[in-house]
């Protein structure tokens, strides 16, 4: 599964402005809080996943949450 282009989808569809890159931080897209705590859980289900809070607060940019998802789904397997 391509991690990117399934967060990059769920962060159009929240509305996010703008390029969309690994290197995006959150904040530039214009989203609030309840918007990414939203897509994190929608991710969380879609992969059968669960991110801590620590986890989410420390996400600043999207290959965080990639790292995050890479790190969960390989100590699942």
């Amino acid at each position: 599964m391509n991690y990117f282009e399934e967060i990059k989808k769920a962060l159009i569809a929240k509305g996010a402005k703008g390029n969309i890159t690994k290197e995006t931080e959150f904040r530039s897209l214009g989203l609030d809080s309840l918007d990414l705590m939203d897509m994190v859980i929608t991710l969380e289900e879609k992969l059968n996943i669960s991110l801590s809070d620590d986890q989410v607060m420390s996400m600043q940019k999207i290959s965080d949450l990639i790292q995050i998802l890479e790190e969960l789904l390989n100590t699942n397997e």
